[in-house]
């Protein structure tokens, strides 16, 4: 993000000279004295709009918690969910056992499936 929209979003939530509230604790943040950072209400993996009236002023320390608690967790479920759908997710057995072989409980190991003999 430019550092000319930035300004633009934070001039935008002014409440007075050069203060806007932070849109998560509602705490206000000073222009030049706070650190802050633009947050993205909805987050852009999660299909946000890259849109000014999607972002806002808020502190850094608030946005690397809703970050990590929020929006992480979720861009994670979603991920998972459409792997799901579109049938590449791995799967959950570590691996696929080969072809004419089958797990023999008493050896405790794969062994070659047995062939019925010929008469």
């Amino acid at each position: 993000m430019s550092a000319k929209r930035r300004q633009a979003i934070f001039t935008e939530r002014c409440t007075g000279h050069n203060v806007a509230p932070c849109c998560l604790c509602g705490e206000p943040i000073q222009r030049h004295m706070d650190r802050w950072i633009i947050e993205h209400k909805r987050a852009l993996a999660l299909l946000g709009p890259d849109l000014n009236t999607n972002c806002a002023p808020a502190h850094f320390k608030c946005g690397e918690v809703k970050t990590h608690t929020q929006d992480l967790p979720r861009i994670r479920k979603a991920k998972r969910q459409q792997a799901r759908h579109e049938g590449t997710k791995k799967p959950t057995r570590g691996f696929q056992a080969p072809a004419g072989v089958v797990f023999d409980w008493k050896l405790r190991r794969y062994v070659q499936r047995p062939t019925a003999s010929q008469p």
